[in-house]
């Protein structure tokens, strides 16, 4: 019965998924793209036996795919809107949700790791502890030179949605 649940749990998580590690372009920044939309940046590292895409949704609409490890951008009108985050697995089920009050014009950079790796600047947004992993991991938003840095590395996923 507990291998049964622990499969379940797996699939639920996206870490059973056939897909592979993201194959579109590596991380390139250019400043000034649009004054009037806000440019949204999501990254996360390796995490152990994942190898799906975290769906980005905002206001309940899938924009982008994350890989594990990997970055997404998505441009979007101002305002508040809802960010969530769904593992792309045959069961959709919506985790670290949160509401943020954009601004035209401004770049956000959020970064998805373990509570125990953030850095003194980092502003945590949203966190939750992982059964599986044993951790709290959460999303941060992080400055925009140190994520500049650790996104340099980071590639696309290779599926438009």
């Amino acid at each position: 019965m507990r291998i049964v649940i622990a499969l379940l749990a797996l699939v639920l998580q996206g870490c059973m998924s056939t897909e592979v590690v993201p194959k579109g372009p590596v991380f390139n920044y250019s400043a000034g793209q649009s004054n009037d939309k806000a440019n949204l940046y999501f990254y996360q590292f390796d995490m152990p036996g994942v190898n799906s895409c975290l769906l980005v949704g905002i206001d309940g609409k899938y924009k982008e795919c994350i890989g594990y490890p990997g970055y997404a951008k998505v441009s979007i009108a101002p305002g508040n809107k809802q960010v969530s985050f769904t593992p792309n697995a045959p069961i959709k089920i919506s985790n670290l949700n949160f509401n943020y009050d954009f601004e035209a014009g401004k770049d956000y950079f959020f970064v998805y790791q373990p509570v125990i790796e953030k850095s003194a600047s980092d502003v945590e947004v949203k966190t939750q502890y992982n059964m599986i992993l044993g951790l709290s991991y959460g999303w941060y938003l992080v400055d925009k030179r140190q994520a500049l840095v650790e996104l340099q590395n980071l590639r696309a996923w290779h599926k438009a949605i």
